[in-house]
């Protein structure tokens, strides 16, 4: 019985309170009634419900891979590269390994060569939105579940995108976005320029974004864009022009017909391609590199042996060619496109973005193309100086000079001399007076001087004191403030700057992104009903 009425026992009323008396009845069992949170009581101590829903994703979109990660982190946490992998899932019937219309057993001058590891394209014409929309949304699901393994709460993404991605495309990935199951109330989108700027710690930055099929180079000025060119030299001709000298060194030993698989290449460009410092620098004895070949069939692998000089020609021919008068505007070396830009920005921006070139993109970590690019262009600059005129033909010397000589020549043969147009006079810039230690001013006193019309405080325009504080501002050079000297700038890339971005964003209300469409406005317009002018 004892036993018995023991476990009939209530645990919580085992001990009563002092001032009831104990009842000799057994009770029934009961759960207790928590009167908080579970997640307060048991909660780790270091873990914030407040700091969960803040989190912040950050996605960035380009053409050959896609990469996320939570904001705050120094790197994402899973990067998916399109088209490696891509005949894992193949089934019955499809030839995507051996059809010539998929870009298999192609040249690199065709244009469907390494089609297949690309997401989109600039030009989106005979672009199939619907299997980019596939892709895109296997990525997102894959990256979601086997890398970030969160659960479907709502958050925030900040997504990286290049400043012209085309619009097709950006509204698939919207789509895609707010079509996932965790219903992100908000994207905000930001252009990479921007966030490798901010990565870098800089306000005021060069950017030369070296991408896939192009070479973008953008001037930004308190985080806005201010002039931007391009460039279709990129990554891809670089893995071109690398496919190419091992196809002629092919072709010139064993196998004429033979073609280089787009992986190879691509794995042969980012092991070996470099590019000389200083192209006039006395050569020096060479070593033979020998790089095994893969075969398409089952023949044996072929071996080429080829100087470890020549390895450099691709780099060189991409971003530095020798012949540069014949080429378009969309074909300008890489130094020449950096001083056209800088060419085009006002003198005082151009004095500090000279001073603070940010290298980003895919194939800005060659050996050697920092040094050599920096070098260049400081080059272009001694030799041509900031004239926008290239050449002036007969005229040996600039227009202004040779007509200062025929005014000159005029005024000895009697002519009236020639005075220069008067300039506006500025008006004078008028300070405020601070009254002496001494003086016995009131606050009525200095309340009356405010409201007098004649007082020198209300006669100031604010604009003119801005301005002025401006001018102050800018004529004191800090220490750490270089500007006028051609200099690199390391960054951390345009996915840590996005997460320093999103992760400023949520205590400081004054950053805002390029464009922020919600949820709302996404299902009632559509990207036609999107602010997408900053971008």
């Amino acid at each position: 019985m004892a036993a018995t009425a023991s476990s009939n026992t209530d645990y919580f009323a085992s001990r009563p309170s002092p001032r009831s008396r104990p009842s000799l009845a057994p009770k029934s069992p009961r759960t207790p009634l928590l009167g908080r949170s579970i997640s307060g009581q048991f909660g780790s101590p270091g873990g914030s419900y407040l700091r969960e829903q803040e989190e912040v994703l950050v996605w960035e979109l380009h053409q050959r891979y896609i990469s996320v990660g939570i904001a705050g982190e120094n790197r994402p946490r899973g990067v998916l590269r399109f088209g490696y992998g891509v005949n894992d899932g193949r089934r019955v019937g499809d030839w995507r390994g051996v059809d010539r219309d998929a870009g298999v057993g192609v040249d690199e001058g065709n244009e469907k060569w390494g089609r297949e590891h690309e997401l989109f394209r600039a030009n989106v014409t005979d672009l199939d939105l619907g299997l980019v929309e596939d892709v895109l949304e296997r990525a997102v699901r894959t990256l979601h579940v086997d890398y970030l393994q969160l659960d479907a709460k709502p958050r925030k993404v900040v997504l990286a995108v290049s400043s012209l991605l085309p619009l097709p495309v950006l509204e698939v990935t919207l789509k895609v976005l707010f079509g996932h199951y965790s219903q992100h109330p908000v994207v905000t989108l930001m252009p990479t320029p921007l966030l490798a700027c901010v990565g870098a710690g800089l306000r005021n930055a060069l950017v030369v974004e070296i991408g896939w099929e192009e070479t973008v180079v953008t001037a930004i000025g308190e985080y806005k864009t201010v002039a931007e060119r391009r460039s279709v030299r990129g990554g891809k001709m670089l893995v071109q022009n690398t496919s190419a000298l091992l196809r002629d060194t092919l072709k010139s030993t064993t196998n004429p017909n033979s073609l280089i698989p787009f992986k190879f290449a691509e794995d042969v460009a980012q092991r070996t391609a470099h590019c000389p410092t200083d192209p006039n620098a006395p050569s020096s004895p060479d070593s033979s590199f020998t790089i095994p070949i893969p075969s398409t069939t089952d023949a044996p692998a072929q071996k080429v042996t080829l100087p470890f000089s020549s390895l450099a020609t691709p780099a060189t021919e991409t971003f530095f060619p020798l012949s540069t008068s014949h080429n378009d505007t969309n074909d300008l070396p890489l130094s020449a496109l950096i001083f056209r830009t800088l060419l085009a920005l006002p003198s005082d921006l151009r004095a500090q973005c000279m001073a603070r070139i940010v290298l980003t993109g895919s194939s800005s970590n060659t050996p050697g193309l920092r040094t050599r690019l920096l070098r260049e262009v400081d080059q272009l600059i001694r030799d041509r100086g900031w004239d926008h005129v290239h050449s002036y033909g007969s005229a040996k010397s600039p227009l202004p000079i040779r007509l200062r000589e025929r005014i000159a020549g005029e005024e000895g043969k009697g002519a009236p001399a020639y005075r220069p147009p008067a300039q506006p006079a500025e008006p004078p810039l008028r300070t405020l007076e601070t009254p002496a230690s001494g003086s016995d001013t009131t606050a009525a006193a200095i309340d009356s001087a405010a409201n007098d019309s004649l007082s020198p405080r209300a006669s100031i325009d604010p604009a003119t004191s801005l301005a002025a504080r401006i001018d102050r501002r800018l004529a004191t050079q800090s220490k750490n403030d270089v500007r006028g000297v051609v200099r690199g700038v390391e960054t951390l890339g345009a996915w840590a700057g996005g997460s320093l971005f999103a992760s400023l964003a949520k205590s400081n209300a004054i950053i805002r992104g390029v464009a922020e469409i919600s949820r709302e406005e996404w299902e009632k317009k559509g990207v036609d009903g999107c602010d997408l002018r900053g971008l």
